[in-house]
């Protein structure tokens, strides 16, 4: 299942949503909502699309563990206010993926499922020469062999887990440039690409 955060973005939400259309993928689009607030046409264009879900990933995207509860609710609510997502159920991001008791009730009482990831993509931390320094390698798991191969490390990922929830971002120009290497050769492995709310995934919902 392919998941995107911190969007939407200017031309790279448009972007993804073609590359998703033109394979007939569905991906979730964890949205931060100052991101959404000023591009509503893109959140529209995502509602749009084939199957692609609008889900909460905060208001702007703070580390929960540095806020209080008060500002982590306000976070969720705010975000929750602005994109008013009718699925059921909704779906939750916490940013850097730092989750807290209080707003695990919060969002659970709020009719969320959090949802985590299984793959990360590490294409934050790959530079613009594709390459991934030692220190952020091992921080983020990518094995030697992969420290200058984005794609290989997403597939290999997948592959020793035999698929999950795979972690990218939207800002990130490794998941722009890649993007469709690393579907087509997920495909070319066996791969069947599915959303997190089809049952396969349903306990990796929490």
């Amino acid at each position: 299942a392919l998941t995107f955060d911190d969007g939407p973005a200017p031309g790279a939400t448009e972007f993804i949503l073609d590359l998703l259309k033109k394979y007939n993928i569905s991906a979730t689009f964890f949205m931060v909502g100052k991101q959404a607030e000023e591009n509503p046409d893109l959140v529209a264009k995502v509602r749009a699309g084939n199957h692609q879900l609008v889900a909460n990933h905060s208001w702007d995207h703070p580390n929960f563990h540095e806020i209080d509860a008060a500002a982590q609710a306000d976070e969720v609510v705010r975000n929750e206010a602005l994109l008013a997502i009718p699925q059921s159920p909704k779906l939750f991001r916490y940013p850097y993926g730092n989750s807290s008791c209080a707003t695990n009730t919060l969002v659970h009482a709020h009719g969320y499922k959090i949802v985590g990831w299984h793959i990360d993509s590490c294409d934050w931390a790959y530079d613009k020469s594709g390459k991934i320094d030692m220190k952020e390698a091992m921080t983020c798991g990518v094995a030697p062999q992969y420290q200058d191969d984005y794609v290989g490390h997403v597939v290999a990922a997948a592959r020793a887990r035999k698929g999950g929830i795979i972690l990218m971002h939207e800002i990130h120009r490794n998941t722009l440039k890649q993007l469709e290497a690393v579907i087509t050769r997920l495909l070319a492995e066996g791969f069947v690409f599915g959303s997190v709310l089809d049952p396969e995934f349903q306990s990796s919902l929490r």
